[in-house]
């Protein structure tokens, strides 16, 4: 296997924390529960980190480093022989296999990004650096089914192209990063911008921002994520 015989412990140790991190942030938001996950891919490796199957693990409030299998890129498990990767497993390796400078992947069936996508409503970008994530019209992936085939798999990694966010339609979403703490943070961005179109739909006919004015905050947005990666840890003390 590429590059196991030389896996960097401490590294391997930073990666299994971080993606527990993330689902513990994403449970605490209420935009996940025990389903959803979070995983990385081990630099410089054919491998791939993700959370175990919800099932076997619970809530996600509860997610621990060790609680983390590695698979390889076709969705074999690696190491982590009493813990099942998550049924969904190829939705994740499938992107990475696309597309090669992701690190993370994170899947939600957050609630508010999934009624605006079966409404075939836009998720705006209404506020902020948050709007970055939906300065560009998010894909869609039009079907419901649990993605459980490479097929299916490389229909999502298709559907999401170069963006950074892809609905599934009457499922979830996905968002992918250059670490775990973007693809986490831009999840959960998702969902503000997502709400924030709700709630302006509900008062009349929202515009969001200007395409030109929207695509100004993306530079912030890939400014200083670990910063805000410690502001929402610290939800979690809460």
């Amino acid at each position: 296997m590429k590059g196991l015989e030389r896996l960097d412990q401490t590294v391997v140790q930073e990666l299994k924390e971080k993606i527990a991190l993330g689902c513990k942030i994403l449970a605490k938001l209420e935009l996940s529960d025990y389903l959803g996950h979070v995983s990385a891919r081990i630099p410089g490796t054919d491998l791939v980190f993700i959370k175990a199957r919800g099932l076997d693990m619970g809530n996600l409030l509860d997610m621990t480093a060790d609680k983390v299998v590695m698979v390889d890129l076709e969705g074999r498990r690696v190491e982590g022989q009493d813990l099942n990767p998550p049924d969904e497993v190829v939705l994740h390796t499938e992107i990475f296999k696309a597309r090669p400078e992701v690190m993370s992947v994170v899947h939600t069936h957050q609630p508010i990004s999934t009624i605006l996508g079966d409404l075939g409503l836009r998720i705006l970008p209404m506020q902020g650096v948050m709007a970055a994530v939906a300065a560009r019209e998010i894909p869609v992936f039009e079907s419901s089914l649990k993605i459980v085939t490479h097929e299916q798999g490389r229909g999502v990694a298709r559907a999401l192209g170069d963006h950074w966010a892809v609905h599934l339609r009457n499922h979830g979403i996905c968002t992918v990063g250059d670490s775990i703490e973007q693809a986490v943070v831009f999840a959960i961005w998702l969902e503000h911008q997502a709400k924030l179109t709700w709630q302006a739909s509900a008062a009349g006919i929202p515009r969001g921002m200007s395409q030109e004015e929207a695509e100004l905050q993306i530079k912030d947005a890939l400014g200083p994520m670990a910063s805000r990666w410690r502001y929402y840890c610290s939800l979690l003390d809460n």
